[in-house]
């Protein structure tokens, strides 16, 4: 099931009763509309509703599973994790519904996407040598850089600025909440004495 709560009541409201997937939802950068992937019609697939509920309409077509859903900024298209090619790589589509092209190509395991609000770089994470590190491409070029040399890297989110990528990793066998720059030379630890942290998520400024 799928839900949309409400933080200034801590009400929370039904968006979709189907299965879904263990991916966030993505908002669209209006907030009009969510994307999900929900197990439905016999398989995982990426599925539009209405933010006030209502009929999903499905996005992708393949016989695949497709999840990890995020808008680009411009709302225009979707960037997702698919194992169509055999093995999870990121692909676009526009949002609503389409072809989808293959974006990744370096690596054959890649995963969580994240787009910078300016919609000039995509940072997701690469499982090399059985070891996950965070990347970063510039999209105009496609090229690639490897930011860190950890080997439990997760969840990239950019900051507002696109300057820096929060991300959550492993450091001493200990959880740790990082930030990097893009070019992978200034990293600073936030958090993680002890518990347990996962996803991470950069807020927009205060308006």
């Amino acid at each position: 099931m799928i839900y949309a709560h409400d933080v200034a009541s801590g009400k929370r409201r039904l968006l979709a009763n189907f299965r879904g997937s263990n991916s966030a939802p993505a908002w669209s950068p209006d907030g009009r509309q969510i994307v999900a992937t929900l197990s439905r019609d016999g398989g995982s697939q990426l599925y539009a509703m209405d933010a006030n509920g209502g009929e999903p309409r499905r996005l992708t077509q393949s016989q695949s599973i497709d999840t990890e859903p995020t808008f680009a900024p411009d709302g225009r298209s979707i960037y997702f994790v698919s194992d169509r090619g055999g093995a999870p790589q990121i692909y676009r589509m526009p949002a609503s519904g389409g072809n989808a092209e293959r974006v990744t190509f370096s690596g054959n395991y890649n995963i969580s996407p994240a787009i910078s609000p300016d919609g000039k770089y995509l940072a997701y994470v690469s499982r090399i040598s059985g070891a996950f590190k965070l990347q970063v491409m510039e999209l105009g070029t496609n090229t690639v850089t490897q930011l860190t040399d950890t080997s439990a890297d997760e969840s990239p989110s950019f900051s507002p600025n696109s300057r820096l990528i929060v991300y959550a990793t492993q450091q001493q066998g200990r959880d740790a909440l990082m930030t990097t720059t893009l070019d992978g030379k200034i990293k600073a630890r936030l958090a993680g004495a002890s518990g347990d942290i996962r996803e991470p998520d950069w807020g927009p400024y205060s308006r």
